[in-house]
């Protein structure tokens, strides 16, 4: 029978530390146009509250102005867009869909329709309206950064390494292509170049919490658990809502007690 110590060396070469993607979020207008005065008012009040953060009022504006123009794709898809993020996926896609049928060249409905497929695992359903919208706006890299996400899930490699590249090519600054092309690299067991990417992405946001938590991940593979330890410290510094590093610290230091 195996002793604990032998098991724990065993789950450490195999054990899984919680790392993530970084997709980019909704698009929410702040004009539309064609709108009547009524509905211009409430959707200036919404870009006030939404600054504030102020995600009910957000909504609730949302709700108003659409209510004075209800055949506005730019306000079905902040609708749409802002009550999928809080849960009303169905009600949240209807809406998106009727904002691309009001109007076929609108960039953010097509991201936003594919942005729900893709964080509600749909993966193979957000390609096509993500593509779209890259189509109408190639030199925006969130519709690249989301599309290269669903082919990762879709375990579509070269493809999302592909999309995560052309991200980059029309913004070099982008943390969060930098940050995918390194969870890319882990997934696949190639640390060197998964620790170049993160670096990368840290150079551009030193408080990219999932960068810090991923490299984390990294150092402990290569056998640098203080270092590990440390990386994972600075992410929670950075945010301390985001779960992953309290986990893995966690798992860490029981399988390294064990050892």
């Amino acid at each position: 029978m195996a002793s604990s110590r032998e098991y724990a060396m065993d789950k450490k070469q195999y054990m899984r530390l919680m790392t993530t993607t970084l997709t980019t979020p909704y698009i929410y207008y702040n004009e539309a146009s064609g709108i009547n005065e009524e509905a211009k008012s409430l959707l200036v009040a919404a870009n006030g509250a939404f600054e504030k953060q102020d995600i009910p009022r957000t909504t609730e504006l949302y709700k108003q102005a659409l209510e004075k123009h209800p055949n506005s794709p730019e306000l079905l898809s902040n609708m749409g867009a802002i009550i999928a993020a809080q849960g009303a996926v169905a009600e949240g896609l209807s809406l998106l869909k009727k904002a691309t049928e009001k109007d076929g060249q609108s960039v953010g409905a097509w991201y936003n329709l594919g942005t729900l497929f893709l964080v509600h695992s749909a993966n193979d359903q957000a390609v096509e309206p993500l593509k779209k919208a890259i189509a109408l706006n190639p030199e925006n890299p969130a519709g690249y950064n989301n599309l290269g996400i669903a082919y990762m899930q879709m375990h579509k490699i070269a493809d999302a390494k592909e999309q995560f590249e052309k991200a980059l090519s029309v913004h070099l600054s982008f943390d969060y292509a930098y940050h995918n092309l390194g969870a890319l690299s882990y997934d696949q067991d190639n640390l060197d170049e998964a620790a170049t990417y993160f670096h990368k992405a840290l150079e551009i946001n030193a408080q990219n919490f999932a960068s810090l938590n991923d490299l984390g991940c990294v150092s402990y593979k290569a056998g640098k658990t203080e270092e590990a330890i440390s990386l994972f410290k600075k992410s929670i510094e950075a945010n301390p809502s985001y779960r992953l590093p309290y986990f893995n610290i966690g798992l860490v230091s029981v399988v390294d007690a064990l050892v």
